[in-house]
C-alpha cells in the first residue's frame, strides 16, 4: 500500500499530512508551497456601503463554489472560513441579525495537484487545514515496520540528505553522524541533552503528538471525550456544557467511533469479497487461453478433414484458411491477456486500499479515526461502485470460434472458399397493439428481425421528460413491464438485439403515456388491520395506532385522494398523511422523521412531523365526513381538507425520494379510500402554513 502513503506533490512519504476540501491529502509543507492569495471582489469605497450587485453575485458564486466542493466530497474542513456558509441575498431575509458584519472572504486558496480543486483557507492558510492524523500514524507504522531510513533534518546541499542516526529529545531533531558532530557536539550545554536512536525518537515524537492532538482545540487543558454529530468534530466536556456545542447532538466519542468502525469494516468485507471474486475470475481468464487453443485445434482439425476430401486444387487454399484461423486465435489470446492485465492492475489498487483501511482501523485514537472515517468510507464506497460499473466478470472475447467451413461449394469456386461467419442481428420491431400503459407502469412488446440469429435484447426508456435513455432490461424475452414510473408523463422506449458478433441498431422510439392521476389501494402487513378485498376499506382491531400505506409511491406531480369516514365514535385519533416505505408501522403517523400527517379527533386537529405538533385548528370529524389530501410535489406542499374546506398545509421543502400515501388508525374507526380524483381547482398559489 506504499502508493497510498506518498504525497502526490513531493512524491515522498507524507510528513504532517493535511486534508483538502477534495478529500485528497498533502504534506503540510507542500500545502504551504501551493497556497496562493484568494481573488476577492473589491468592496465599496465608503465604509459600510453596499457593494454593487455584480460584486455580491461574484462573491456569492465564489462561496457557492466552495460550498459545492465540500458538499460533493462530504467533508467540511475545520479551517473553512465562515463566509463559505452562505451570504444573505440582496434584498432578501437572513437568519442572522442585520447589524452583524459580513464574514470575511477566504484569504488563501490551495489547489490540489491531483484533481485541481481549490480549497479555501482563512488567514491561517495551510496551517489551519485539518490534520490527517490516521494517515500520519499509518505512515509512521510503515516506516518503522519496513525500517525505512529517517533523513537527517540538517543536511544541506543539492544531494539527498543522509540517513539519521540519532534523535535529540530536547532539540526534537534527527541528526546524521556528521551533522551531530558539527551541530550537536557532546560538550558544553548540549552535553546534557538526551540522544536516542531513530526508532526511539520516532516513538517519542509519536507519543508527544498524540498527547497534543488528543486535547481540545478550544480548551487545551481538556481531553476530547465526546463527538458532535452536528459539527462533525470531537469535543471536550467544557465544549458540551459551556461552549458552542451545548445544544448540538453530542455522543460519546468511543461509541461513535465503534459504530463507524463497524460500518467501515462491513464495507471493507464487501470490497474484499469483490477482490477475491476478481482473483478467481483472473484465474478463469488465464485458463480460457488454454480453452482457446483447444477450440482452435478442434476447428483446425475439422477444417483439415474437409479440405483433404476435396481435390488437389484446395491444398493451396487450405494453408490460407489455417493462417486466418490462427490469426483469430492470436487476437483472442491477446485480448484475454490484456483483460488479465487490466483486472490485475485494478485488483492491486483495490488490495492497496484494503490494506490501508485495515491499518486505519487499527488506529487506537478515536478522535484521529473519526476525522478520517468519512474519507475512508467514501473511498471504499467509490471503489465498490467502480467495481460494479467497470469490473464486469465476463471475458472480452468468447473462447469459441463461430466458424463453419462451407464444403458444399463447387470446384470452380475454390478461390472464393471462405468461412460462414455469424453477423450482427437485424433491428427488432415494436408490436404496438400489444404495448400499453396502465397507472404508473408500461408494458412493451417487440418482435425480432425475421432472418436474424438473436442471443438477447436490450430495452431502454427515458426519464419521462424527453431526457437520456437508460437500460431497464436485458434478456431473451420479447415483452417487459416496467413499474414505478412517474404519473402523467410520456416515456419513450426503444429496443435492440444482440448476439456474439455485435448489436443491432435501435428501433424507432415508441411513446407511451402513464395515467394522469394515480389509482391505488391500501396495503398493510400488520395483522391488526382488516382491509376489504378491493383494498379500499380498512379498519383496525387494536387500541394502539397501526399504519397502512398506499400501493403506489409518488416522486413527481400533483395528486389528490380522499377518505370517507364510515365509522367513528369520537374517542379515537385518526392520522392522514405521507410516509416513506420503511417507517415504523406501530405508532401514530407523523411520530417519526419519515412521516408527515394531520391527526384529528371530533373537536380539533394538529399537524405533526418527527413527533412535533404544529398549527392546532378547531373543527373535528364525524361519521360521514370526507378528509382529502393534496400532494403538490412541484411546490413541495401537502394540504389537508375536511369536507372540501382547507384544514392546514405542511411544507415538504428539502424532502426528496419516493413518498407513499399513509394513514394510522385504531379501534372503532372504518375508512374508505377514493383515488383517481382531480385536484381541487383552487389548489394553486396557496402558501404553506407550517414548515415541517
Amino acid at each position: 500500500m506504499e502508493e497510498e502513503l506518498r504525497c502526490a506533490q513531493c512524491t515522498g512519504f507524507y510528513h504532517v499530512p493535511v486534508l483538502l476540501a477534495c478529500r485528497h491529502a498533502m504534506c503540510l509543507a507542500c500545502a504551504r508551497d501551493l497556497q496562493k492569495p484568494a481573488v476577492v471582489p473589491p468592496r465599496g469605497e465608503e465604509e459600510g456601503s453596499v457593494p454593487p450587485a455584480e460584486d455580491l453575485h461574484e462573491t456569492s458564486e465564489v462561496d457557492k463554489l466552495s460550498v459545492l466542493s465540500d458538499a460533493d466530497s462530504g467533508v467540511s474542513c475545520s479551517s473553512r472560513p465562515t463566509s463559505l456558509v452562505g451570504a444573505p441575498e440582496v434584498g432578501g431575509s437572513s437568519s442572522s441579525s442585520s447589524s452583524e458584519p459580513l464574514p470575511p472572504p477566504p484569504v488563501y486558496t490551495i489547489t490540489c495537484p491531483q484533481c485541481s480543486v481549490a480549497t479555501p483557507a482563512d488567514e491561517a492558510g495551510a496551517q489551519g487545514l485539518t490534520r490527517y492524523r490516521v494517515l500520519a500514524a499509518v505512515v509512521d507504522k510503515h516506516l518503522e515496520r519496513y525500517q525505512v531510513a529517517e533523513p537527517c533534518q540538517l543536511c544541506e546541499g543539492s544531494g539527498a540528505p543522509r540517513p539519521a542516526q540519532v534523535f535529540c529529545d530536547q532539540c526534537l531533531v534527527f541528526y546524521c553522524g556528521p551533522c551531530r558532530d558539527s551541530c550537536h557536539p557532546d560538550r558544553g550545554p548540549l552535553a546534557a541533552h538526551w540522544l536516542v536512536n531513530v526508532a526511539e525518537g520516532r516513538a517519542l515524537l509519536r507519543a508527544r503528538r498524540r498527547e497534543r492532538e488528543g486535547r481540545c482545540g478550544h480548551h487545551p487543558q481538556e481531553h476530547v471525550s465526546m463527538y458532535c454529530l452536528t459539527c462533525r468534530l470531537p469535543v471536550c466536556v467544557l465544549c458540551l456544557h459551556h461552549g458552542r456545542h451545548h445544544a448540538h447532538d453530542v455522543h460519546a466519542l468511543n461509541a461513535v467511533t465503534k459504530t463507524h468502525k463497524t460500518e467501515l469494516s462491513q464495507a471493507l468485507q464487501q470490497l474484499s469479497e469483490k477482490a477475491r471474486a476478481a482473483t478467481e475470475f483472473i484465474h478463469t481468464l488465464k485458463t480460457l487461453s488454454d480453452e482457446v487453443h483447444g477450440n482452435c485445434r478442434e476447428v483446425e482439425g475439422v477444417m483439415v478433414a474437409q479440405v483433404d476430401a476435396l481435390v488437389e486444387a484446395l491444398q493451396a487454399r487450405r494453408s490460407d484458411l489455417i493462417n486466418w484461423v490462427r490469426r483469430q486465435r492470436d487476437n483472442k489470446v491477446h485480448a484475454l491477456r490484456e483483460q488479465v492485465q487490466d483486472y490485475t492492475h485494478t485488483l492491486q489498487s483495490t488490495t492497496a486500499t484494503i490494506h490501508f483501511c485495515i491499518e486505519a482501523l487499527k488506529e487506537s485514537d478515536p478522535a484521529s479515526f473519526m476525522e478520517a472515517q468519512e474519507v475512508l468510507e467514501e473511498r471504499v464506497c467509490t471503489m465498490r461502485r467502480e467495481w460494479d460499473q467497470t469490473m464486469i466478470p465476463e471475458p472480452r472475447v468468447p473462447p469459441g470460434f463461430n466458424l463453419t467451413l462451407d464444403d458444399k461449394t463447387l470446384l470452380t469456386a475454390i478461390q472464393q472458399l471462405t468461412f460462414i461467419q455469424l453477423k450482427p442481428p437485424g433491428t427488432p420491431s415494436m408490436i404496438t397493439e400489444e404495448c400499453s400503459a396502465e397507472n404508473n407502469s408500461v408494458t412493451i412488446a417487440w418482435a425480432p428481425h425475421p432472418t436474424s440469429c438473436v442471443t438477447g435484447y436490450t430495452l431502454e426508456i427515458d426519464d419521462g421528460s424527453n431526457g437520456p435513455f437508460r437500460e431497464v432490461y436485458t434478456g431473451e424475452e420479447t415483452v417487459c413491464t416496467i413499474d414505478g414510473l412517474h404519473f402523467n408523463s410520456i416515456y419513450r422506449a426503444r429496443v435492440r438485439a444482440f448476439n456474439n458478433t455485435g448489436n443491432s441498431s435501435y428501433c424507432e422510439p415508441l411513446c407511451l403515456q402513464t395515467a394522469e392521476v394515480a389509482w391505488f389501494s391500501l396495503e398493510s402487513i400488520h395483522p391488526d388491520h382488516t382491509i376489504s378485498e378491493n383494498g379500499f376499506t380498512i379498519s383496525c382491531d387494536s387500541y394502539e395506532h397501526r399504519v397502512a400505506l398506499g400501493s403506489v409511491g409518488f416522486s413527481r406531480g400533483v395528486h389528490y385522494w380522499e377518505f370517507n369516514i364510515e365509522k367513528y365514535d369520537g374517542n379515537a385519533d385518526i392520522a392522514f398523511g405521507l410516509s416513506r416505505i420503511d417507517i415504523c408501522k406501530e405508532m401514530i403517523l407523523g411520530k417519526c422523521g419519515g412521516s408527515w400527517s394531520m391527526y384529528i379527533d371530533n373537536e380539533r386537529s394538529w399537524l405533526m412531523h418527527s413527533g412535533e405538533h404544529f398549527n392546532r385548528s378547531a373543527g373535528g370529524v364525524r361519521t360521514g365526513d370526507i378528509v382529502g389530501l393534496l400532494l403538490n410535489l412541484p411546490e413541495k406542499t401537502l394540504g389537508f381538507y375536511v369536507n372540501g374546506e382547507l384544514q392546514g398545509y405542511l411544507s415538504l421543502t428539502g424532502v426528496s425520494g419516493v413518498l407513499y400515501p399513509a394513514i394510522s388508525l385504531n379501534r372503532s374507526v372504518i375508512l374508505t379510500l377514493q383515488t383517481g380524483l382531480k385536484p381541487p381547482k383552487h389548489y394553486l398559489g396557496v402558501p404553506p402554513i407550517v414548515e415541517a
